[in-house]
């Protein structure tokens, strides 16, 4: 883990209100929150505790009702729109519980997709998609559309995706929850892995031990407020009542 105060990612009193059937909804209430560089950190709590919310935040894909996070130093969403669709096509990766490939697309051309974005060749993109498939324990599926990958094989070439355009930032979404239980434990090993390897900070929103306990720090919500931040060890006691 980085150096105590190299912070990647900051919420500063970050709200998230929703109108839903007329009625006013606050998922999150006034979060504080830093992220270290190179962290592995999770977000768990439980249902409608506000995690999926924050996660939103700290990976731009949802803007905050109220206050700022910052990604790098920069406050996020006073950036103008481009700038922000640049953070999130080259800062930050991002993995989901349900893969989200393009059935129609092969491996290495689901995984050239943001090379694309980022502006590189066609054959720039193959070959960089090429080596993190490789990386990943793919490099002989390259041609094999999602549909003929297990599982697992779909949530690493997921994991390729996010990060061939070596990202600082790692949101992952449930990663493990589409997937048996030794299937799960090898995504996680990978993502601890490539953490350790690459130095990216890994943000994930998680219910899998196996996850939590990975995790350099855990930091579980309820009703919208951080309840507590801490370590595997320190929350497996709190985890047994």
């Amino acid at each position: 883990m980085s150096a105590p105060g190299d912070t990647i990612v900051r919420a500063e009193g970050v709200k998230r209100r929703f109108v839903i059937g007329g009625e006013e909804v606050w998922a999150l209430k006034g979060v504080d929150l830093a992220v270290q560089r190179g962290e592995f950190l999770s977000l768990m709590g439980p249902s409608g505790s506000g995690k999926s919310t924050l996660f939103n935040q700290l990976g731009a894909l949802d803007r905050p009702t109220s206050g700022r996070v910052w990604f790098e130093g920069h406050s996020l969403f006073e950036l103008p729109e481009a700038q922000q669709a640049w953070v999130r096509n080259r800062w930050i990766g991002y993995i989901f519980q349900t893969f989200n490939l393009i059935p129609i697309m092969s491996a290495v051309q689901n995984v050239m997709l943001p090379v694309t974005l980022a502006g590189a060749s066609k054959a720039d993109a193959h070959a960089k998609a090429a080596a993190m498939l490789e990386r990943v324990g793919l490099g002989h599926r390259l041609d094999h559309k999602p549909g003929e990958l297990s599982g697992g094989q779909q949530q690493r070439v997921a994991v390729a995706r996010a990060l061939v355009n070596q990202p600082t930032v790692v949101l992952a979404d449930e990663p493990t929850g589409n997937l048996d239980t030794a299937t799960g434990a090898s995504i996680i090993a990978l993502l601890q892995e490539l953490n350790k390897a690459l130095g990216v900070t890994v943000i994930c929103v998680t219910h899998d031990h196996k996850m939590l306990k990975a995790s350099d720090r855990i930091c579980y919500l309820r009703d919208g407020e951080i309840e507590r931040v801490a370590t595997w060890t320190e929350l497996q006691g709190d985890l047994a009542h």
